[in-house]
């Protein structure tokens, strides 16, 4: 009697799964390539010129401001905006000029041109007179056109913008015939799939279900039952193969052999398991078992060690570079954050991260000892931390445009108060107080941002403590002038230290500044460095407003709030934090001592 072949059956399934699957891979290649027509043309013809255009728009009221700075006498401030902003709309009129395609657009663009031009000689015209008809000309005869052209450069913009929301349109209505396609093709497999899944089940499935419980119970050790041998020629032979396998199973078991081979086993399926890679080392650095991911990722298979060397088959640096250090300290190695991932490139070019954990095994004194090493993928992690790194330092760097024309227009307003009530005076000072707060803030963000991406990466170098302070306190003259406080480095010479110096800048400076603010004007603030047993001390100290001592454990936390007295106001939030990270990287510590009243002293400590 001649049986069913399962080889015929699935080759017959194959094809008819094979032919359902080319059709729906046509119909939606097709569309798509409709679709990506449609969405093509919206970004040829109409998305250059919208860009084209609020680049001319932002060029043209950056003109304007630098024409109103020039008209109210800071020459030096509009002067330089005129010029870079007339060369950058002339750039993205140009381009728009290049990308005419709509009807009409290319006399909008003339009339923009003409208009430009005009604008161009009256601002030159008007900014030449004296001061005093400057204001006079802006407002009469300068605004009107900037107004004017800026209303063209909006119909050309608002042209092309209702040009690509027809185009969007036309795309939608391609999108909506794909859908009804996709749908139709999905019901015929669906049709198709449904066939097949009433069909398979009674001629496969079911043999092989019953196959795998009755794998499942030699897994747990029942071997009382065998196998009915079916009718398909391949399965057949598979039944007869584990009724052999469990009958060698049975007799294995009972040997005491066997409970110690299944221990093995047990451990070496354990470590398999796990989906990161693991490297387990012996005593003397030989790889004795690796899972299939330490396999993959870094191509490392257990062996000797000077076989292996003698292959080029070598683990990364920093994977041996924890074996060793566990098997000197006989301590487990443990990674505190991202920041000390280890970087590796894999064989198609992706990059990869991992935290490189490791622990020792101890075993019977016989067999020596040894260490286990994982390598947990933290890549996700790490491009989720930069995103995050990176959405600050947009935030922060698109805010110091605006602040820095706050900040100046409040200091013109203060300079120019003759005709301002007292209460006005006062909100503006309140409001020059409150921008340079801000700039400060977003400066700190941006010091955060970029310490963050350089994390675990001290750029070190031999450096003189007093040529650091020196040039601490040179960057922050000009502060501690305008406040009126006495700005001082004491001149004790301090032998070099290793130190990354923009970091420490970076911390000193947060320390200087806040100095300064919490001074008092005729106060004196004092950078000094000294020598202090295994430390290398760096301080700050001044005889300003102090902090309260309940305070003091609260100032190094980042935008703390809690009862934020006077004397705290401005010298916490992220300055001080990130001095302390800095710190801390370095192996070093940040301190502060203070008294209400007599100022306050904070002092970084080194390992020399």
């Amino acid at each position: 009697m001649t049986r069913a072949s399962l080889r015929g059956r699935l080759v017959r399934l194959d094809l008819a799964m094979a032919a359902t699957v080319l059709a729906v891979s046509v119909l939606s290649t097709l569309a798509l390539d409709r679709l990506g027509g449609a969405v093509g043309l919206i970004l040829r013809e109409n998305y250059a010129s919208v860009v084209a255009c609020q680049e001319m728009n932002e060029a043209l009221e950056r003109q304007d401001s630098g024409a109103l700075f020039v008209a109210s006498g800071r020459v030096d401030v509009g002067a330089p905006m005129l010029t870079d902003y007339r060369a950058k709309f002339e750039v993205a009129l140009a381009t728009e000029a290049r990308n005419v395609t709509l009807p009409g657009e290319g006399e909008l663009v003339r009339t923009v041109q003409e208009g430009y031009r005009d604008y161009v000689v009256m601002a030159d015209r008007v900014l030449a007179r004296p001061i005093e008809q400057r204001s006079t000309g802006y407002f009469g005869e300068l605004l009107p056109r900037f107004q004017k052209l800026k209303a063209a450069i909006a119909v050309i913009r608002d042209a092309n913008q209702r040009n690509m929301v027809a185009a969007d349109a036309e795309a939608r209505r391609i999108a909506q015939r794909t859908r009804s396609l996709s749908v139709l093709a999905a019901a015929i497999a669906l049709l198709l799939t449904g066939w097949l899944t009433i069909r398979f089940p009674r001629v496969i499935v079911d043999p092989i279900d019953t196959f795998t419980d009755r794998a499942r119970a030699i897994g747990e050790g029942r071997f009382e039952t065998k196998l009915e041998l079916p009718d398909l020629s391949e399965l057949r032979g598979l039944a007869d193969a584990l009724n052999r396998m469990q009958d060698k199973l049975r007799l294995y078991r009972e040997s005491s052999l066997g409970e110690l081979l299944a221990a093995r086993d047990l451990s070496r399926a354990t470590v398999a398991a796990m989906t990161d890679p693991v490297i387990v080392f012996g005593g003397r650095g030989d790889i004795l078992l690796t899972n299939e991911a330490a396999e993959a990722v870094f191509g490392l298979t257990p062996g000797d060690r000077d076989e292996q060397r003698r292959l080029g088959i070598e683990p990364p640096e920093r994977i041996l570079a924890a074996r060793d250090r566990v098997l000197a300290d006989d301590k487990p190695l443990l990674p505190d954050s991202l920041s000390e991932a280890m970087q590796w490139t894999a064989a198609g070019g992706a990059e990869r991260f991992f935290l490189v954990r490791a622990s020792p095994l101890h075993v019977e004194e016989s067999a020596g000892r040894g260490v286990i090493v994982v390598a947990e993928d933290v890549t996700r992690y790490r491009r989720i931390d930069a995103l995050k790194s990176d959405v600050v330092a947009t935030v922060s760097h698109e805010l110091k445009t605006p602040l820095t024309s706050l900040r100046l227009a409040t200091h013109m307003l203060l300079e120019a108060s003759e005709g301002l009530s007292d209460l006005q005076r006062e909100l503006a000072s309140t409001a020059c107080e409150e921008t340079e707060r801000l700039q400060r803030t977003v400066e700190e963000l941006l010091d955060l941002v970029r310490i963050e991406r350089e994390a675990g990466e001290l750029h070190r170098e031999l450096v003189e403590p007093r040529a650091l302070l020196a040039e601490v306190e040179r960057a922050h003259r000009a502060l501690a002038a305008e406040k009126r406080v006495a700005l001082v480095v004491d001149p004790e010479e301090v032998a070099p230290v290793s130190l990354d110096v923009e970091q420490i800048h970076i911390l000193l400076g947060n320390l200087v500044s806040n100095a300064i603010r919490h001074t008092e004007p005729g106060g004196t603030v004092r950078l000094f460095a000294q020598r202090d047993a295994a430390d290398v001390v760096l301080g700050v100290r001044d005889d300003g407003e102090g902090i309260a001592e309940e305070h003091l454990p609260h100032v190094f936390e980042r935008h703390w709030t809690g009862a934020e007295p006077a004397q705290l106001r401005g010298r916490h939030g992220l300055g001080l934090a990130i001095a302390r990270e800095i710190a801390e990287r370095h192996g070093g510590n940040l301190e502060v001592t203070s008294q209400l009243g007599e100022g306050s002293t904070f002092t970084l400590r080194l390992p020399a």
